[in-house]
């Protein structure tokens, strides 16, 4: 799995792509991320890859310090190019694994921990390590901001598609989803203060519709896709349960 990561660095450097194969996913998710964020606050990015998000949010929020870190040294190397590149001091990055003891790498506690797609990147009871160290680094009461895939929305698209005469969407080799039950598993260590499902209009419309209309290969970018995105952020997002990417704000107890 680390030789994956560190190759998608070699290959895309600063690209989306190296963290993200649907860029206007990626793109709705810092939209939704942008809302969760104040002056003042220390703020972990674990399983940063490239920097992208970090240093946008930091871009914006100038007087909140941003910490990176992620367990692949080609990221970390573009992430701190990327930086001194674009001025940008209130961030840091540092090559780290989700699973090593993160807490006692850090000699304060921060307001608020993300994930992006990190824990499907970790398999088996290492989960609960990350979620663990995750909870170690927070303050008391402190907020995690998981945005992770879930296998359940992803069987109701396979459903779809499957009436269609589509090809099922496979889960990569290197992850392994989480199920609802995850929640329910970590829930003595954290609780639930809100549940984001931003982007099921969106994944509904590229991965049936677009999908189904399309010959050959589904152009990320078709203009049924980029209205879904753009009815989203408008505030329009009728549907849900579709999207396996979901964004739980998560509070330690």
């Amino acid at each position: 799995m680390r030789e994956f990561w560190e190759n998608q660095a070699l290959k895309y450097k600063e690209d989306v792509m190296a963290v993200n194969f649907d860029p206007l996913g990626e793109d709705l998710e810092l939209f939704f991320l942008e809302k969760h964020f104040q002056d003042g606050e220390k703020v972990c990015d674990i399983g940063c890859g490239n920097g992208r998000t970090i240093l946008h949010l930091a871009r914006q929020k100038k007087d909140t310090e941003f910490f990176g870190v992620d367990f692949a040294e080609g990221m970390i190397d573009i992430a701190n190019s990327s930086k001194k590149a674009e001025g940008v001091d209130n961030v840091h990055f540092m090559r780290v694994d989700a699973t090593d003891d993160l807490k006692s790498i850090f000699d304060f506690k921060f307001d608020k921990v993300m994930t992006k797609r990190l824990l499907i990147n970790i398999k088996g009871p290492e989960k609960f390590k990350a979620v663990e160290n995750i909870g170690g680094m927070l303050k008391d009461r402190g907020i995690y901001i998981m945005t992770e895939c879930f296998m359940e929305p992803l069987q109701r698209i396979n459903e779809i598609r499957k009436q269609l005469s589509l090809d099922e969407i496979t889960v990569k080799h290197f992850n392994e989803y989480l199920s609802a039950d995850f929640l329910r598993e970590i829930n003595g260590s954290f609780e639930v203060e809100e549940t984001i499902d931003f982007q099921s209009l969106y994944y509904f419309v590229s991965r049936v519709f677009n999908a189904a209309l399309s010959e050959g290969n589904p152009d990320y970018h078709a203009p049924m896709n980029m209205l879904a995105l753009d009815l989203i952020k408008k505030g329009i997002n009728p549907i849900k349960g579709y999207s396996p990417e979901v964004m739980h704000i998560l509070r330690k107890k």
